[in-house]
């Protein structure tokens, strides 16, 4: 091999390895992202009343993306401070309580939670001097939220409602802004808001739970009885909906063979949602429940 050849060899095997560098650098270094993650789902409440309908969710906190670009290495925190809004002319929130607490249980030494008509803020300080902190690796709750629908916003709304919970910057005076803050000082990283869907269903009679025929709020060999007894004794029922274990839309001796099955039989399925909480029937039938002690 000649000179020039060689030493265009050896200058490409050159580049080659700074660019190498450069993106390894590039890939360790990667900013650290942390999710805000509002509460969501279905929520029910009673067409009749809707001003009585509650619902509770929690917010949470993980770190999605570490320094390295996986999932080792979680960045030691200090501390955060967040806002989330709601609809306010549809919700309003009765409480809100921070379930933070430290790796042994040590308490924040700064934990406020401020309410508006349109949302809340929080903001926590762990320890000052660093006796503990935490990592966000998982999806981590720190305030749990009940949710009131405000009286006349849905009335007579026989449709499910939608309505979104949004992280913002724009509650209290100065406006609290959405960030982790590391252990040890140094720039706070702001945060990356999820905001969270909440679909307001109403519905008619009672919620109830699907099996539980005694409304105990327990499945056992009571409830598979009590779907016999109304099959063959005429024993009476409030909830038609809560013997129909597997939502076939009507009841029948299959209903008590599932309950007994899944009390009983190994690997057995449970009665069909809303199992085990207190829900609605989503499929249209001639069942009904007027009343469901274990539930609203």
């Amino acid at each position: 091999m000649n000179t020039n050849k060689r030493n265009k060899s050896l200058q490409g095997c050159s580049v080659l390895v700074v660019m190498l560098f450069v993106l390894n650098a590039v890939a360790v270094a990667q900013d650290p992202v942390f999710e805000f993650q509002a509460p969501g789902g279905v929520a029910f409440y009673p067409l009749a009343t809707p001003e009585t309908g509650t619902f509770t969710g929690s917010i949470s906190i993980e770190q999605t993306v570490t320094p390295g670009g996986g999932a080792e290495d979680p960045i030691e925190t200090g501390g955060y401070s967040l806002g989330m809004a709601h609809d306010p002319s549809l919700l309003s929130i009765n409480t809100a309580t921070s379930v933070v607490v430290g790796p042994a249980g040590e308490i924040p030494l700064f934990d406020t939670i401020n309410l508006f008509p349109e949302g809340l803020t929080q903001g926590v300080v762990f320890d000052v001097a660093a006796r503990w902190t935490l990592t966000f690796s998982v999806s981590t709750p720190v305030i749990d939220i009940e949710y009131q629908l405000l009286a006349g916003s849905l009335t007579d709304a026989a449709d499910p409602t939608v309505t979104t919970l949004d992280f913002v910057e724009t509650l209290g005076d100065p406006p609290t802004v959405n960030v982790v803050v590391p252990n040890g000082g140094g720039a706070s990283l702001a945060a990356t808001g999820v905001s969270g869907s909440l679909t307001l269903t109403p519905y008619e009679g009672s919620q109830f739970v699907r099996g539980d025929v005694t409304g105990d709020g327990a499945l056992d060999l009571a409830d598979g009885i009590g779907v016999l007894m109304f099959l063959f004794l005429n024993s009476a029922t409030t909830c038609s909906h809560a013997l129909d274990a597997d939502d076939t839309g009507n009841v029948s001796i299959s209903d008590a063979v599932r309950i007994l099955c899944a009390v009983f039989c190994l690997d057995s399925p449970p009665p069909a949602d809303p199992f085990p909480a207190c829900g609605i029937d989503l499929t249209e039938d001639d069942l009904s429940c007027e009343e469901h002690s274990g539930c609203p």
